[in-house]
């Protein structure tokens, strides 16, 4: 009985303690310092859009020149900060298809959303521009294949697991059992 639960008690542990070693060091003091650039989401699927955001890196006031390249990925008209601190599209500018000037607010940090075509597929490349200073990073386009429904099944490991977990426990309550009876 005592080896039972001692093996039931370690069972549990690993199911709690691998996610963790997993996660433990994500920071940049670890790794060292990350880009600021990063889009959110990192794959879409054609016809959808992205945010390209950059946090503390390029002076505000001086233009920003964000460059798309790939099958069918689009930048907005240049932007233009209003009251509130947030970015509108400049009145009576057309989409620029491929590289648009923007410009950093006081916080040293801008985000421009760049489209994709509801036909193409493949990686697109995001890079910004000031002066000497480069971000870049890249996203994936893919085709639509299934309907959306909100479902990705990021959770299916985790309850695939535990299910082998709470089925490891019952085959061994069961040889337990077995023993104590024969």
């Amino acid at each position: 009985m005592k080896r039972t639960l001692a093996l039931a008690s370690l069972c549990l542990l690993a199911v709690f303690a691998v996610p963790t070693a997993a996660n433990a060091a994500t920071d940049s003091s670890t790794y060292g310092p990350a880009g600021c650039a990063t889009l959110t989401p990192v794959s879409v699927t054609q016809g959808e859009s992205t945010v390209f955001r950059c946090d503390g890196t390029f002076d505000p006031g001086t233009p920003v020149t964000v460059t798309v390249d790939g099958p069918g990925c689009s930048v907005p008209a240049p932007a233009k900060p209003n009251t509130a601190g947030a970015t509108e599209q400049a009145a009576g500018q057309s989409a620029v298809p491929t590289s648009g000037t923007f410009s950093a607010d006081t916080a040293r940090a801008f985000a421009v959303t760049i489209s994709t075509d509801a036909t193409k597929s493949g990686t697109c490349m995001v890079t910004a521009t000031q002066g000497a200073t480069t971000e870049s990073a890249s996203f994936q386009v893919s085709e639509r294949e299934f309907a959306s429904t909100g479902f990705d099944g990021g959770a299916l490991p985790w309850i695939g697991g535990g299910l082998l977990v709470v089925g490891a426990g019952v085959v061994s309550a069961l040889a337990v059992r077995r023993r104590k009876t024969a």
